[in-house]
């Protein structure tokens, strides 16, 4: 009240400096003040914060569950290869052309076999010489047979070998089938989780629990190359009379759950 009344009488010597000294130093002091408040709030809700997260990782339990089932094998891919040499680049991109075209006209009748062209590749023949002559090329081309029938797969392969090598066959579940499975797992795997996490309740003598996370993982393994180098020897130096032998054979879906468990 007296800085205020000083101020409105007029100027004195030295008055002014003085009241305007007063008046940064009450405005300093509101800064503080409010500040000191403002962190006095942060510290207690970074303590509240605190002690809610400790509470939340007391009496916390990380636990998994696996099951797994053998699914057997219902898709075939295989892949067979036309390989040839020539002088004459022109003449042998004919040949290639000419066998892959045999190939698609013997497998057009097998109606449950998809197939496509790829892979064509052409590479230059070289002497042994100092010098690298060239002397030719080498060209090759494979065809890829899709099919859940096997038995076709195995008479189309028959009649392939005539002209044609076996450079892979791969075994695996459809992705569909493997869909399926999964699902029926991931119930299995979910209720083992539960009953994992009652066992370690009733074992902590525990009035109950809450699931805090959970976290599911489906896999399956390799998939299974039935013709390896071994095999495919064999299956060249068959007859084409005789049709190639093929177990389908399996593979192991998994589904995974783990997560964790907080103890009431």
């Amino acid at each position: 009240r007296n800085l205020a009344s000083a101020k409105f009488r007029g100027p004195t010597p030295g008055g002014w400096a003085v009241i305007g000294i007063e008046m940064k130093v009450l405005d300093k002091l509101r800064f503080f003040g409010v500040a000191a408040v403002a962190f006095a709030g942060l510290v207690a809700a970074s303590s509240a914060l605190a002690e809610s997260e400790l509470q939340q990782q007391y009496n916390v339990f990380s636990l998994s569950s696996q099951v797994e089932v053998d699914v057997d094998n219902d898709l075939m891919v295989a892949i067979l290869a036309v390989q040839d040499e020539d002088k004459d680049p022109a003449v042998l991109a004919n040949k290639i052309n000419s066998t892959a075209t045999w190939a698609s006209n013997v497998l057009r009748p097998f109606a449950t076999i998809s197939f496509k062209t790829r892979d064509y590749q052409t590479y230059p023949r070289y002497d042994t010489s100092q010098s690298r002559r060239l002397i030719g090329w080498r060209a090759s081309q494979s065809i890829e047979l899709e099919t859940d029938d096997f038995e076709a797969a195995a008479k189309a392969i028959q009649q392939l070998q005539e002209k044609l090598q076996v450079q892979s066959i791969q075994l695996q579940v459809k992705s569909e089938t493997r869909d399926k499975a999964s699902d029926v797992l991931m119930t299995k795997a979910l209720n083992s989780f539960k009953d994992r996490a009652r066992l370690i309740q009733q074992n902590m003598n525990s009035s109950g629990f809450r699931i805090m996370d959970v976290n599911i993982e489906t896999g399956h393994g390799r998939l299974h190359d039935y013709a390896d180098e071994r095999q495919i020897t064999m299956m060249e130096s068959q007859s084409v009379e005789t049709e190639a032998s093929i177990e389908a054979g399996t593979t192991r879906v998994s589904v995974t759950v783990y997560g964790r468990i907080q103890l009431q």
